[in-house]
């Protein structure tokens, strides 16, 4: 999945959530919270994949191990500051990444769902080069479905009031 799809599904998905649990609008700290979530494991393995050519570019953050590992540190973390909900936030948003990635394995014949078991299984089908993330811009009808998802989710997010940014004045 393209990066940047990760953060307007995950954006999303916590509107319905909050609008469903609270009857309310989302609100910026959650949005920023979410979104370093959502964006975590990308950030974190596709430049390593680059520097590191024996590691695939969905490895170490993609992992349920370390996902499980790095989840229950946040948690106590957030306990500890009495941030729980911002926790469960982040979760979501990391949580939402690993499953929107596992929607590749439908629409990508080569994509495979073992990078969740990462490094337990380690060969499987991965990103080599920039050339090769850079293939994946190409203008099929899974990509275009993402612009789509894309476009809809940064649409919501203005409409909302661009909770989480604050202009630089």
């Amino acid at each position: 999945m393209l990066f940047w799809v990760h953060a307007a599904i995950a954006y999303l998905v916590y509107r319905v959530v909050v609008h469903r649990v609270s009857k309310e609008q989302p609100v910026g700290d959650g949005v920023i919270v979410l979104t370093g979530g959502a964006l975590l494991p990308d950030l974190v393995d596709k430049p390593l994949a680059l520097v590191v050519s024996s590691l695939p570019s969905r490895s170490m953050a993609h992992s349920l191990f370390v996902t499980a590992g790095l989840l229950a540190v946040v948690g106590a973390l957030a306990s500890r500051r009495e941030q729980r909900g911002l926790a469960g936030v982040f979760a979501l948003g990391y949580l939402l990444h690993l499953g929107a990635d596992l929607v590749d394995y439908v629409f990508i014949p080569e994509e495979t769902l073992l990078f969740l078991f990462w490094p337990v299984v380690t060969e499987y089908h991965h990103i080599d080069t920039v050339g090769d993330l850079l293939a994946l811009l190409s203008p099929t009808p899974y990509v275009l479905a993402q612009t789509v998802v894309t476009v809809l989710g940064v649409a919501l997010w203005v409409h909302d009031g661009y909770l989480g940014y604050t202009s630089p004045e």
